[in-house]
């Protein structure tokens, strides 16, 4: 729509433009580009694919800078590189023309841009720096809002620091930083709300829908987990779609919303009837008789084998509550401010994950997309995890050849949909 008319289109104009305009606009001003140099149609929409897998790959040179700022050692920090970098889910969703791709990236560049701030004593640059990548990455999508109070916790951090003299430059720094992105991102609320009855309109509240997508109880369990019940079958199926917990954690390691599973299978039959129960148009198809026991199998080990990568998670932020990581930092109280950012990043996200899944208690709305929004955090904790481990050297042989398995599995994965979409 942007591409034929040359303006952004009104929120309620089709089902996603309720969206923030920077992806799309950007999208449309490289196709138009394309365009005007002559390029097919059929060739424009590859390129237009391509965009998101840009932002997925300059967002992994973003985490990788992201770690060096942090105290982990070469071993964690390679360690917790290579498993975003063969992340399913960070795959999947660099093959998809969505904003998502650039809303990480710009989380990413938000979170390096204010280390290199704190590292350097907040200096103008660098400050000038936080507030334009704040902007950007409020207009990508509304996940990103997440950054407002990860920067907030982050001057307050500084703020009660042990240095009392520097607390009005600190106050004045933090008034810097959110001029510009509180000032753009409130007039866009404004006007939202005055033409659109809210200030953060979405498409379900616009055009009144109510979905029909199958659930298992009207409300999820946001207690339990149990990601073994996904191995047999690992996808979207009654009786497991009401671990809040589950459905996450699996989502970040196979297409258990299935996207690309259907290139694997010749049984069309099937999946379109699946699909349309998925949409609540018709009950379940049962299970597939034609899927391959290797993407079964597949799907359980991926699973299973991410199941490390959470606990050492699990241990890096034990690790940071007791100040752990103090004793491999040169610089603490600078660490200190910096490391504040990642566990406001992964709460504020998965509270809003939670806040939207009880809203709407639906599957499609407990993405794992949305968890790679804190991407960052996920690695730095992932790698805290991993220090400790480094002094047994049998436990950090093992632990190598188990990530070393995990990535070439996940490679495997996604090289099968290549050759069977081919």
């Amino acid at each position: 729509m942007i591409m034929r008319t040359g303006v952004i289109p009104a929120k309620d104009a089709c089902w996603e433009c309720y969206h923030p305009p920077v992806f799309y606009w950007l999208s449309a001003m490289i196709g138009n580009f394309a365009v005007r140099m002559g390029v097919h149609p059929r060739h424009l929409l590859k390129l237009l694919q391509f965009i998101p897998c840009v932002y997925g790959i300059l967002n992994m040179g973003m985490i990788y800078l992201i770690l060096r700022k942090v105290p982990l050692s070469d071993f964690p920090r390679l360690a917790a590189f290579g498993t975003v970098c063969f992340l399913p889910r960070h795959i999947y969703m660099s093959a998809m023309h969505s904003n998502d791709t650039i809303s990480y990236l710009c989380v990413s560049l938000c979170i390096y841009l204010l280390l290199i701030a704190i590292e350097r004593t907040l200096s103008p640059a660098s400050l000038v720096a936080v507030t334009v990548a704040l902007t950007i990455a409020l207009f990508t999508k509304y996940t990103a809002y997440a950054m407002l109070p990860v920067t907030l916790i982050a001057f307050a951090a500084l703020f009660i620091g042990p240095r009392p003299s520097s607390r009005a430059r600190v106050l004045g720094s933090c008034i810097l930083v959110f001029l510009l992105p509180l000032a753009a991102l409130g007039v866009s609320l404004a006007a939202n709300a005055r033409h659109y009855g809210r200030p953060m309109p979405i498409n379900l509240d616009l055009r009144g829908v109510r979905l029909a997508q199958p659930r298992d109880a009207n409300r999820f369990d946001f207690v339990s987990f149990t990601p073994w019940d996904s191995i047999a079958t690992p996808m979207l199926v009654p009786g497991k779609m009401h671990s809040f917990w589950t459905m996450l954690y699996r989502g970040m390691w196979y297409d258990t919303e299935p996207k690309f599973l259907y290139f694997l299978d010749s049984n069309a039959g099937w999946w379109n009837h699946y699909y349309a129960w998925l949409r609540g148009e018709k009950d379940f198809p049962g299970d597939n008789p034609s899927m391959s026991s290797l993407t079964r199998c597949m799907g359980g080990s991926l699973i299973i084998l991410g199941l490390l990568p959470l606990l050492l998670l699990g241990g890096g932020a034990w690790i940071y509550c007791r100040g752990g990581w103090r004793r491999w930092s040169s610089a603490p109280e600078v660490d200190a401010a910096k490391m504040s950012v990642f566990p406001a990043l992964l709460l504020i996200t998965a509270s809003g994950i939670i806040a939207l899944a009880w809203r709407y208690p639906y599957y499609s709305a407990v993405k794992a997309s949305y968890v790679l929004a804190a991407a960052p955090a996920y690695a730095v904790f992932l790698g805290l995890g991993l220090m400790p481990c480094e002094i047994h050297e049998e436990a950090k042989r093992i632990i190598a050849r188990i990530f070393a398995i995990t990535w070439g599995l996940s490679a495997l994965h996604i090289l099968h949909i290549i050759l069977s979409i081919s």
